[in-house]
């Protein structure tokens, strides 16, 4: 009786450790990132691109000191907003304040849900990267994961990627504590937008 008790105890054990393993994968990201884009990656970025990689790498950590004080959306506001003012209701697009039902607006891939990149659109100051092999280091990032029924998004600031695999963004996380480049697996949703 003991064995068999102990069998079920450890059964439940790897069973519970799978499921959350697997809502992890699903929605958290995998790593975190520690190198910086090389000079070379740099030197071939569109002008704004580059401006956007220094001065995040530079002021990342002042712009988003702890999660609790500055999360996603508003560190990807802070960024935007040295280069270009956002009007309140550009600001309210990359937060995605919104009364409607989440996972269907996740299911209709509803503007709402594409925050910073309808945000941009909104007043003609970025352009849509449908292209992945044309997203670069410095393009501003929206995705979303649904496990469960459950939505989970992010967004951030492209630091690396590789297609249809991994994608690398500089934002503030609570796995970070604030600023930081977190690696995510490649989302169920994404939206990519460069600023102009």
């Amino acid at each position: 009786m003991k064995r068999f008790l102990l069998m079920v105890l450890v059964a439940g054990g790897l069973l519970a450790m799978a499921v959350f393993a697997n809502y992890w994968l699903k929605t958290q990201p995998i790593g975190i990132a520690v190198s910086n884009i090389s000079i070379d990656t740099l030197q071939s970025l569109p002008d704004k691109n580059r401006e956007i990689v220094n001065f995040i790498e530079a002021n990342g950590a002042s712009l988003a000191p702890t999660y609790d004080s500055v999360v996603c959306t508003e560190f990807v506001i802070k960024a935007i907003n040295h280069f270009n003012n956002l009007t309140p209701q550009e600001r309210n697009l990359i937060r995605i304040i919104t009364q409607d039902d989440l996972m269907s607006l996740i299911e209709t891939d509803s503007p709402i849900i594409r925050g910073v990149q309808t945000a941009l659109l909104f007043n003609r100051k970025g352009n849509v990267i449908d292209d992945f092999s044309k997203v670069k280091p410095g393009d501003f990032v929206q995705f979303w994961n649904s496990y469960n029924g459950s939505a989970f998004g992010h967004c951030g600031i492209v630091h690396s990627m590789e297609a249809n695999k991994s994608l690398t963004v500089f934002s503030s996380h609570p796995l970070t504590h604030g600023y930081g480049k977190q690696t995510f697996l490649w989302p169920d949703k994404v939206f990519f937008v460069r600023l102009n």
